[in-house]
């Protein structure tokens, strides 16, 4: 559907206002299709973030503050999702031996695990966005590559 009748706009002054809304309003679309998927692993998309973070370094601990800079929302507070990991049992926080100033964080084999159920599940859950063909997702990743610079 256009973003003109999505929002219930007649038109705009130019096509970058247009461009601009549309990623707003798609970016906004995406979460709302995200947040039941993780609600019913008990997370949320962050929470998603951060594990898949500390996973792609596991069986290694992964910096506190490399967490920071390679979360997707930048905007999150990392500690406070960090600590609900820790509560659920998904994650462990332990001092650098190296530097006792790094906060170092690792998967819990429970977090393992629920990573593994959320894998399975993922390709269904992608389904919905195959309204495009992947020369078409590819395209789209490239532009939006593009327009970050």
């Amino acid at each position: 559907m256009r973003i003109e009748d999505e929002i219930q706009q007649k038109d705009f002054k130019d096509d970058y206002r247009r461009m601009v809304v549309n990623l707003l309003f798609t970016n906004n679309w995406l979460n709302q299709q995200f947040i039941p998927f993780f609600k019913q692993f008990g997370l949320t998309l962050q929470q998603h973030n951060v594990l898949s973070i500390v996973r792609g370094q596991h069986p290694k601990p992964v910096c506190f503050g490399e967490v920071q800079e390679r979360m997707v929302d930048r905007n999150s507070n990392v500690t406070r999702l960090v600590d609900k990991l820790i509560e659920k049992g998904y994650v462990t926080r332990d001092i650098c031996q190296a530097n006792r100033r790094m906060i170092e964080l690792r998967l819990t084999p429970n977090g393992t695990d629920l990573l593994n159920q959320i894998d399975e599940q993922m390709p269904a859950f992608f389904q919905r966005f195959h309204n495009l063909t992947q020369e078409e997702a590819v395209l789209v990743s490239k532009l939006l590559d593009k327009l970050r610079g």
